[in-house]
């Protein structure tokens, strides 16, 4: 696999881990969802709101060309480190602990990305 694709891959990495962070603040903003009006206002025009979705469509754009070089099932694969900068960035940013068994899955698919990685 060439830099450009590890690089490329870094990026998405980074961009999952920054959504859910602003995720995570956006509901701390807003509290639980609610199907009202109001609620939906207060959404589309929050920050945190506004920064999540920029980075989703963003690393979903990257992602095509990932799946474009790689192919679906190696692409895929090689995305799903995504995941794994999801169950960190809420751990480390915003304090949740992951369990047991999301440790385990952690270290299956750093495993499996990098056995893909060597073909």
């Amino acid at each position: 696999m060439n830099l450009n694709l590890w690089i490329l891959g870094a990026i998405i990495v980074l961009l999952s881990a920054l959504n859910t962070i602003f995720w995570g603040y956006c509901i701390r903003d807003l509290g639980d969802p609610q199907l009202e009006l109001s609620f939906l206002f207060k959404l589309v025009f929050n920050k945190w709101f506004i920064l999540a979705m920029g980075t989703a469509f963003v690393a979903a754009v990257l992602s095509y060309a990932v799946l474009r070089q790689m192919g679906v099932l190696a692409g895929r694969f090689f995305l799903s480190l995504g995941a794994v900068a999801t169950v960190l960035a809420c751990a480390l940013v915003l304090g949740e602990r992951p369990t047991l068994v999301e440790w385990i899955g952690i270290l299956l698919i750093i495993a499996g990305a990098l056995l893909i990685g060597r073909w």
